[in-house]
């Protein structure tokens, strides 16, 4: 339950109590008291710097003693805990400031981490819903019927409205929101303060919250003014309103993994998108740089060339086609014909760990198409947990490679499809995979089939955990179509199992293609929606072409 969720400092890996360093407490203190850091800022730097005084101590080194030798140990010791270039690059950054505190106030003679270079770290897009996608989430989740709707809607509309970080909006109070001018003062980093417009629709929604679901939920306590409380009417932590806003996607039938700060992401795309000036979104998010907010210049091709336009409108501009559509294949019996393979594997695997027969009807309803975890969990008759997950799949896969391999004669891309794909290459097409496989079976048909000549490894989307729900339902392909960075509408998909194609109907691909024996035709072409049908891809069907534009 949401009211349950822990504070960060209690999920933290709690490494500060490990360290009675008495000039690294006087740290922390500094951090907050003299420099005016929030208590979770200084948490931050805390357990990045115990961690480093914690390896100190198991080496036998003194803080003071530290060489150039020691921190490349270290930086080999991280890199060996998986941990990722910026969370390294963070590391280092605290522990500088440690060290420079050290040298101003605790007569430390020289800071050993000055020199050091940090490592250059991939500048990721935040990731943001389309104004469609995030009209379509507030639509839904209006339409729920459990107690707790009104409080997740005034939530969802006012990150969409306002852009606010997850701290900002769990100590919203009553008292910073002015209804007769529609805007909400916050508290961002450092202390700073700005003032922020909200919609006719957050206005709304925090009404009526605030006069109806607000009040009960307080029941007897008392009121400190806070704006959103959980269940038990208690105020919320950060993880408790990523809880809500999950968890309200969820129960509004919402198939896209979502985040608080995506709602923010979205709100800045949207504001750059229709025109507004960079500086005005850096005051609204309250940037410290106009660097940081300058990320969100991903604006779309049809965005620059109406500002363009405006700006120059006897130019003809000659820019790239913004028309741009593409094409989304569903792997195994679409790409590779290893249905045979995936039938026998699963076969022999459920014989052998759970004495069971797998019957013939049950592939189309609960094998094809679905998600590891879903079969397994169908297989053993109960909910069967990630970790399991990813230890059975690894043992059933194996299985399913080794047959694969054995018959070389059939180990190859179904008859066409290389030449299809260099076409599609060549003519500038993006293109994705969508894919229920696991990693150990996506990372084999990587190796196996190439498949890195043509695709972008990050375009081959597949089930790593997160996918929740399993073909017929969208989430993968709605996934998919994000990573390309096109509306539903404008994508193409090959798919060849009734659950494959009821997932990208429902996720409104543009144009959908069945794939498979001749003898299957007319049940797949059945499903409303479908427009064409293959057997392999040496003849595309001229709608297909017609619709990419090749």
């Amino acid at each position: 339950m949401e009211s349950t969720a822990k504070n960060p400092e209690e999920t933290s890996t709690n490494r500060i109590s490990q360290v009675p360093d008495k000039e690294f407490q006087e740290f922390l203190s500094y951090l907050t008291g003299v420099r005016g850091y929030s208590d979770k800022t200084a948490l931050s730097y805390g357990e990045d710097v115990a961690d480093f005084l914690l390896f100190l101590k198991k080496e036998g080194v003194e803080k003071t003693n530290v060489s150039s030798e020691i921190i490349r140990e270290y930086l080999l010791d991280l890199t060996l805990r998986h941990l990722e270039k910026r969370s390294i690059k963070r590391r280092l950054s605290s522990l500088r400031h440690f060290y420079r505190y050290l040298v101003t106030y605790q007569g430390v003679t020289k800071n050993p981490f000055e020199t050091v270079s940090s490592p250059r770290s991939e500048k990721k897009l935040p990731s943001f819903f389309t104004y469609e996608e995030v009209t379509d989430l507030l639509d839904s989740n209006r339409k729920r019927e459990d107690k707790l709707k009104d409080r997740d809607q005034a939530i969802l509309e006012l990150l969409f409205a306002s852009g606010l970080r997850c701290s900002e909006v769990i100590n919203l109070t009553l008292s910073s929101l002015d209804f007769s001018s529609s805007r909400v003062k916050v508290l961002g980093k450092g202390k700073k303060e700005r003032i922020i417009p909200f919609s006719s629709y957050a206005k709304e929604a925090l009404e009526n919250y605030i006069h109806g679901l607000r009040n009960e939920l307080l029941k007897d306590k008392k009121d400190d003014g806070i704006v959103f409380l959980s269940a038990h009417g208690e105020k919320l932590s950060e993880r408790g309103l990523e809880y809500i806003v999950s968890k309200a996607a969820e129960k509004a039938g919402f198939s896209l993994k979502i985040h608080p700060h995506m709602l923010r992401h979205t709100f800045a795309t949207e504001l750059l998108t229709n025109g507004t000036d960079l500086r005005v979104i850096q005051e609204f998010l309250g940037h410290e740089s106009v660097s940081t907010t300058a990320i969100y210049t991903h604006v779309s091709y049809a965005s620059l060339k109406q500002t363009y336009e405006k700006c120059f409108p006897e130019t003809d501009l000659s820019l790239p086609n913004p028309e741009v559509k593409g094409v989304i294949f569903d792997f195994n019996g679409t790409m590779f014909f290893d249905e045979e393979k995936h039938v026998l594997s699963w076969r022999a695997f459920a014989k052998a760990t759970y004495g069971v027969d797998i019957k013939e009807e049950d592939f189309p309803t609960h094998i094809h198409g679905h998600n590891n975890r879903e079969i397994l969990s169908f297989l053993s008759g109960k909910e069967v947990s990630e970790e399991e997950t990813d230890k059975l799949a690894i043992a059933k896969e194996g299985v399913y490679q080794k047959m694969c391999e054995e018959d070389k004669e059939h180990l190859h891309l179904v008859d066409g499809l290389e030449d299809f794909l260099d076409l599609l290459v060549k003519k500038n097409v993006p293109i994705g995979i969508a894919t229920a496989s696991r990693k150990f079976n996506v990372d084999w048909y990587i190796r196996t089939f190439h498949l890195l000549k043509w695709f972008k490894k990050e375009n081959i989307i597949y089930d790593d955990g997160t996918i929740t729900k399993g073909k017929p339902d969208p989430m993968i392909y709605l996934r998919a179509m994000k990573q390309l960075g096109l509306p539903s509408k404008d994508i193409l998909v090959f798919e060849d199992s009734p659950s494959g194609l009821l997932s990208a109907l429902r996720a409104k691909a543009g144009y959908v293609v069945a794939i498979g024996p001749k003898e299957r035709r007319e049940k797949l072409l059945s499903l409303h929606g479908v427009k064409d049908f293959i057997t392999d891809y040496r003849s595309i069907p001229a709608g297909a072409e017609e619709f990419l534009g090749i």
